[in-house]
């Protein structure tokens, strides 16, 4: 018995001891306000913010890159990368990350359509299997509309600004996204006066931070940790008035 504790003893005093300084790879691609480029520091964004936080709390260093969505959430599945900022949850997905216990944002999904156009919908997909609808490669947009896909047979478009130059010409009747990335990209291109948001909306999606599955879950828990204290605090009710980004509903 008393060998046996003497195994156990050391067992529990390596659980309690803090987690060794890592290098973690935080991937994702561009989401307004969550995670941009930056001339003056490289990369910003409430997720970005968050994350740079987190590892500081936990003694890690880190450093950003951004990919094409497929690409970047690929490198997490596959350990290239350790955190993944930004995606919804959905099983799909809870089969290749280990996701954050709290999201960081919530999202609002519609169509948008062209400024004038007759073209809408009543909440059932299958009125839509008439209409051109274009999805953007990757996204997720909720149990609802991905179970209607095969109804709606969407058209694949590869970035969020493909998209709105196909709606603008003509070349679709309605774009599926979310009114973050989409309000922040038609300033960009100059297009807000041509387009309108359909009703009603598609979902409400909330944002996670993903970690890899293989080697991440030690820091996946003491991030979890390290989030609930910004929370609590006060601190991340700040960071998101700063990216004007809206919070979940605690």
């Amino acid at each position: 018995m008393r060998r046996l504790i003497k195994w156990i003893a050391p067992m529990f005093l390596l659980a309690a001891l803090p987690l060794p300084a890592a290098e973690v790879l935080a991937v994702g691609s561009e989401f307004a306000g969550i995670f941009e480029a930056s001339e003056a520091n490289g990369y910003t964004g409430l997720g970005v913010e968050i994350v740079r936080q987190l590892a500081q709390k936990n003694g890690d260093t880190v450093r950003f890159e951004l990919y094409p969505w497929n690409r970047a959430q690929w490198m997490v599945e596959n350990g290239y990368a350790q955190v993944l900022i930004g995606p919804y949850k959905t099983a799909e997905r809870e089969g290749k990350f280990k996701f954050s216990a709290r999201p960081f944002y919530r999202d609002i999904l519609a169509f948008y359509t062209r400024q004038g156009s007759n073209v809408g919908w009543n909440g059932d997909y299958a009125s839509l299997r008439t209409r051109k609808v274009a999805v953007i490669n990757g996204w997720a947009y909720g149990e609802a509309f991905e179970a209607a896909r095969t109804q709606i047979k969407p058209e694949l478009v590869h970035t969020l600004s493909n998209g709105l130059t196909m709606l603008a010409a003509g070349r679709i009747d309605l774009l599926a996204t979310n009114l973050r990335n989409s309000e922040a990209q038609l300033r960009k291109l100059d297009l807000k006066l041509g387009f309108a948001i359909v009703a009603p909306l598609i979902d409400t999606q909330d944002g996670y931070l993903a970690y890899c599955r293989s080697t991440c879950e030690r820091m996946r828990q003491a991030y979890d940790d390290s989030f609930e204290q910004m929370r609590v605090s006060g601190d991340l009710s700040a960071l998101a008035r700063r990216f004007e980004v809206r919070l979940p509903t605690p």
